[in-house]
């Protein structure tokens, strides 16, 4: 958790310097600016204008061509000319570089909380705290009443979270407390939906509480994983040993092929193979003494033994 808040810290660091960076930039900006303004070249060349026509017009009046009054009459426009070209480059006052500095400190805040408070709402911070109760746990030994000790606790500090619940789930079952395995199990299909690979799961555990009978509320569970995912290996394998246990052997094989085809698990291929042999076994010869027929797993089995 440290490295994560360093981390995050190091990454706002970073964004506040990018947002600081054009403030620090605009006092050399600023500089530049004012001095092409207070360099004056345009007031000096409309100075030198003046001056130029003010000059024209002196030898029009010592030659003649105009009297005293024209020539105080022209002369008076160009001082008034002169002066509103003045008035209209004067130089304005630059605000200092920073008067914005409340404004980029509001954004820093914004930004800074703004990113805290997004991660803590979409980010995986529950699940960084899940993560270090494993590693503690590892850490101590790793026995799995310990793991269930553990994450019960954050179970009560974060009830919705889906993940909590995925990891007490098999821990519950692999230690045979199947009835909170089945609450567990109910709570993650509460927060995920009714996915056929969860509702499967949940027809397999009450069928091992039920002392691995069918009846209807299991049945209605395989029903409706067998409508989304017709092929889905562990409501085939609970079927199959529904079948098996009513003598129907030729039905739990074929749930079992099914299974077995499904399943990226060596192990429970391996133990559905067995299974499908102890059925094939079961079944035993037909009824005028014939072999039954082997289906074409077994004679694949057959074939890769011989």
């Amino acid at each position: 958790m440290t490295a994560l808040w360093v981390g995050l810290a190091l990454l706002l660091s970073v964004a506040i310097v990018f947002l600081l960076l054009p403030l620090w930039r605009s006092r050399g900006l600023r500089a530049a600016q004012s001095a092409l303004e207070t360099r004056g070249d345009e007031t000096r060349d409309n100075v030198t204008v003046f001056r130029e026509r003010l000059a024209a017009l002196d030898e029009e009046l010592a030659r003649g061509e105009i009297d005293q009054a024209r020539y105080d009459t022209r002369q008076l426009e160009l001082e008034r000319d002169l002066l509103a070209d003045t008035d209209a480059r004067a130089p304005k006052g630059l605000k200092s570089t920073y008067s914005g500095l409340w404004l980029t400190i509001i954004v820093v805040v914004v930004v800074g909380f703004g990113s805290l408070y997004a991660y803590y709402r979409e980010g995986s911070l529950n699940d960084l705290s899940l993560y270090q109760a494993r590693e503690q746990v590892e850490q101590n030994g790793g026995q799995p009443q310990q793991f269930i000790a553990r994450f019960e606790q954050e179970a009560q500090r974060q009830p919705d979270n889906p993940n909590v619940w995925a990891s007490l789930y098999p821990l519950y079952r692999d230690s045979q407390q199947y009835d909170r395995a089945d609450h567990a199990l109910t709570r993650l299909i509460e927060l995920k939906g009714r996915e056929p690979s969860l509702v499967s799961e949940l027809a397999q555990i009450r069928f091992v509480e039920n002392d691995r009978q069918m009846n209807d509320e299991i049945q209605a569970l395989a029903d409706e994983v067998l409508a989304d995912d017709p092929r889905q290996p562990t409501v085939h394998g609970l079927l199959g040993f529904a079948d098996f246990s009513d003598g129907n052997y030729q039905g739990a094989i074929d749930h079992w092929r099914i299974a077995i085809a499904g399943s990226d698990s060596e192990g429970s291929q391996q133990a559905l193979r067995q299974a499908m042999a102890a059925a094939r076994a079961r079944m035993g010869p037909t009824a005028d003494g014939a072999p039954v027929e082997q289906d074409s797993e077994a004679r694949n089995e057959q074939g890769g033994q011989r």
